[in-house]
């Protein structure tokens, strides 16, 4: 569903970029035009008024005979026949316009465009007295040669301006859909993974019931199987429950109820009742902490996060192993690590540790139950406080988490 919604954003924003890019390109043609063509006339005018004029109104016709100009200079009759012209228009006899000629002699200027041979001129009528009117040409070929060679070019750089606004077409569309495709491939993600999670316990409680319905049982059977039921049950109950925290981890930060929470008797507590199972699998415990640490958050979720790294801890240090807590206060955080021997992780797996679902090779070898949401979900828990969990291993393969939480 992404793909082809990708794949059609970009072409309709290729289209608009194409298509800006023809009415810009058309638009400054019409400009350099214009420009052309009123400087053109500009020039024109100043000319009639500081040469043609002042030699009609000075001397008259004869003149003008003798005059050899970069414009093409006539005089015209009311008939439109040329009375007189100046010495670089004497072959210069383009057809007269009617309408120009009589709008000055009605004591209007005005221009036209016409093909006098091979070349392209700009003509312009003007009054001079009741009798006469002027008319001055002169060659605009060479600006239409320009005009071309611009033309050219924009047809040359089409292609690569097509080209060009698909690339980044292309590039602005996967740029701005990759908080929606992140979206879609977590909730794909998040709908297999959900299904595969639950069929696992549901599947345990029907396989457990259809057997106990096949026969008669006594009571301490069907008790057994309760008990067994509900056992699946609180795995579903836990699932769900974490399930539902990290549907709301891509979308915004947890709801906190914050108060008062003292960290260092929520460290040493969970140190307590761990402290039969690190006993069990003979590994060593270390802890340094300082006393009275007081945090402004809510105080179930952070007890939550620490027992879900002191879970992590116990359950993947092998057997005479260590495990090490450190609580700190630095620069207005308050500060805990966890570190433990951990031998089993490669570097793929410390990449994919946070993520959710991800459980590492070697979680079936040690017998570790989890559904890999346990850390992801921690994290989730204290970027919503305005912490983080940070990860760090060293070469003698010591596996640690800081756990960093505002005081305030």
């Amino acid at each position: 569903m992404i793909d082809p919604t990708k794949r059609r954003l970009t072409f309709i924003f290729t289209l608009a970029v194409v298509v800006f890019g023809i009415v810009i390109l058309s638009l400054s043609y019409l400009f350099l035009h214009h420009s052309i063509m009123n400087g053109i006339k500009r020039h024109m005018e100043e000319d009639v008024q500081n040469e043609f004029l002042y030699q009609f109104y000075s001397g008259g016709l004869e003149p003008f005979r003798d005059i050899w100009d970069e414009h093409h200079f006539q005089i015209l009759n009311r008939q439109g026949d040329v009375v007189v012209s100046s010495r670089n228009s004497v072959d210069f006899y383009p057809g007269v316009n009617k309408k120009l000629l009589d709008g000055a002699f009605s004591g209007e200027k005005d221009f036209e465009k016409r093909d006098v041979g091979s070349l392209s001129h700009l003509v312009s009528y003007f009054p001079l007295d009741g009798t006469y009117v002027g008319r001055v040409a002169v060659s605009i070929s060479e600006e239409i040669k320009y005009e071309k060679m611009y033309i050219r070019l924009v047809l040359l750089t089409f292609p690569g301006l097509i080209v060009l606004s698909f690339f980044v077409s292309r590039y602005l569309v996967n740029l701005a859909m990759k908080p929606i495709s992140d979206v879609f491939t977590f909730q794909e993600t998040f709908s297999s993974n959900v299904t595969h999670e639950l069929r696992s316990p549901l599947a345990s409680l029907k396989g457990n019931f259809e057997v106990s319905l096949r026969k008669e049982r006594g009571a301490g059977e069907y008790q057994e199987v309760l008990r067994s039921g509900l056992g699946e049950i609180d795995r579903i109950i836990r699932l769900l429950n974490n399930l539902s925290l990290l549907a709301s981890s891509k979308f915004k930060p947890l709801d906190l109820f914050k108060h008062q929470a003292n960290i260092s008797r929520i460290v040493k507590e969970l140190s307590v009742s761990y402290a039969q199972a690190v006993k069990n699998k003979r590994i060593e415990y270390v802890h340094s902490e300082v006393p009275g640490i007081i945090c402004s958050c809510d105080e179930s979720l952070i007890r939550r996060t620490l027992e879900n790294l002191w879970d992590n801890a116990v359950k993947y240090t092998p057997e005479g192993g260590l495990i090490s807590a450190v609580l700190t206060v630095k620069k207005g955080k308050i500060l805990l690590t966890i570190s433990n021997t951990f031998a089993s992780a490669d570097e793929n797996e410390i990449n994919h540790i946070f993520e959710p679902f991800y459980r590492g090779a070697g979680s079936p070898r040690m017998n570790a139950e989890g559904k890999g949401l346990g850390l992801y979900i921690s994290r989730y828990i204290v970027r919503s406080h305005g912490g983080d969990i940070t990860l760090d291993r060293t070469d003698n393969d010591i596996f640690s988490l800081t756990v960093s939480l505002p005081i305030k």
